[in-house]
């Protein structure tokens, strides 16, 4: 019975495997062909490594030149080291000869009496503005000047005044001849001088007391309240109201 039994297992086996259409050479072959680490499910390897006797590639052709925009241009960069110093150039052509230093010194002075000559012209100019030179007398340091005009004190003071000079006012006998000289027939002119400010006592407009009078006889008579004085064509004296604007205006320089 033990016997049997083997028996039995062995040709169940062959059974099996003509029933599967197997052949038993070809199933040895397989086996003895297939390592049991193949047969399982495959593990993922490590990387290999780059071949050592690769060659490159041949080169490819050049491509076209690319058709897009030209860039912004960049800052300028840092300048670079100063060179070296150049050779001398040629010597220049001689120039002309400058003018003497004795030309410059007379153009110097040309223009300076230029300069004074529109200075003069100014002044005139600036006295014509106040005055109709008609007549003029000169005695010492004193130049009398009549004014052709015929105004109240106050304003021949003023008008005098902003020519750079005064209203007329001798301080000596050669001095009042002068202004008699000037004076046409029958005219009068104001004298720098009035008693505005004490009653009989004559003063200049500096307010220095008078030294030199030459009054007619019976003047000074304050009639009718006359502080101002005038000189006649006689070479005389007369008080006279200092609103009177029919008087002859003559200033001294």
């Amino acid at each position: 019975m033990h016997l049997h039994q083997p028996f039995k297992a062995l040709v169940l086996a062959v059974a099996l495997m003509m029933a599967s259409g197997g052949d038993i050479n070809k199933q040895e072959e397989y086996m003895n062909a297939c390592p049991v680490i193949q047969c399982c499910a495959p593990a993922p390897g490590l990387p290999g490594r780059d071949g050592r006797d690769g060659k490159e590639g041949p080169k490819g052709e050049k491509g076209d030149q690319g058709a897009g925009l030209r860039g912004l241009q960049g800052f300028p960069g840092k300048a670079g080291p100063q060179g070296a110093k150049g050779g001398q150039g040629p010597q220049g052509e001689k120039g002309q000869k400058g003018e003497s230093a004795t030309f410059d010194a007379l153009q110097r002075q040309v223009a300076a009496l230029e300069k004074n000559i529109k200075t003069l012209q100014a002044d005139v100019s600036r006295h014509q503005n106040f005055f109709s030179l008609q007549w003029v007398k000169s005695v010492g340091k004193k130049t009398f000047i009549s004014t052709g005009r015929k105004d109240s004190f106050e304003n021949g003071k003023s008008l005098c005044a902003k020519a750079g000079g005064a209203l007329a006012c001798p301080h000596n006998q050669a001095e009042n001849t002068a202004l008699r000289e000037i004076l046409k027939a029958s005219e009068e002119a104001y004298l720098g001088m009035s008693d505005v400010q004490i009653e009989g006592k004559f003063v200049y407009l500096n307010g220095v007391p008078v030294t030199y009078t030459n009054w007619n006889r019976g003047e000074p008579n304050n009639n009718k309240n006359e502080d101002c004085v005038v000189i006649q064509d006689n070479g005389k004296w007369n008080d006279l109201d200092c609103s009177n604007s029919e008087v002859s205006i003559i200033c001294e320089f």
